[in-house]
């Protein structure tokens, strides 16, 4: 799996489920394939919340220069380089220049520890690499529409090669506080040209990118 790759579904980084264009924001299928109805399976005080970010979608931790967090590090389209021995696997990320290295070697997870890309810590099964990741902070966002999770949230990801060129990526996201039951999205990634490099991001905390400005001001404006 070493190498560059990026999300081939572009329009889950504005939101993991289905969604009709709008300005700045390209029309997308859901990537949440269980529950089948493609829909996230908010409880209803958690559903109150989905919708107050979306009104406020300046908010956007990552417009902050905060990290995406798991599993939105995988959906941006921006480039991912995996960097692989017997020992460890990293996902380096262009975007805010996060480094997730995930030990395979049996280690246990870190105790009383929380962060925003979590603690993780993998292991193969057969040709799939199987993720669990726990100690989120429960600050992140899921995608640009303000879907979200809290600080009980708990991942399992998977990564299977499905072609040279292609990875299938699972993640399978439990929060009982904020979610009736666990659900799983999945996305294809692409593997990029072999002269491809990651450069620099350079974010400012408090900016602003375009589409969150717009909406900023769209709201201002009522």
């Amino acid at each position: 799996m070493q190498g560059v790759w990026q999300s081939a579904v572009i329009s889950a980084a504005f939101d993991v489920q289905a969604h009709e264009a709008d300005d700045q924001i390209p029309a997308g299928p859901s990537v949440i394939v269980d529950p089948p109805d493609g829909k996230l399976p908010y409880l209803p005080e958690a559903a109150k919340q989905a919708k107050l970010n979306w009104d406020q979608r300046d908010r956007d931790p990552v417009g902050y220069c905060h990290p995406h967090g798991v599993p939105r590090q995988l959906v941006p389209p921006f480039p991912l380089e995996v960097v692989q021995d017997g020992d460890y696997f990293a996902i380096l990320s262009e975007t805010e220049h996060s480094v997730r290295v995930i030990p395979l070697n049996g280690r246990p997870h870190r105790k009383n520890y929380w962060a925003w890309m979590g603690d993780s810590r993998g292991h193969w099964e057969r040709d799939t690499l199987v993720v669990d990741v726990s100690g989120l902070n429960g600050k992140t966002w899921l995608d640009q529409a303000g879907n979200f999770v809290d600080e009980n949230e708990k991942v399992v990801e998977r990564f299977t090669m499905t072609g040279p060129d292609r990875i299938l990526y699972e993640a399978t996201v439990s929060d009982p506080t904020v979610y009736s039951r666990p659900w799983t999205m999945r996305i294809p990634l692409a593997r990029r040209p072999k002269n491809t490099e990651l450069i620099e991001y350079d974010c400012v905390e408090g900016e602003r990118d375009v589409v969150h400005h717009q909406n900023l001001q769209r709201q201002r404006a009522k």
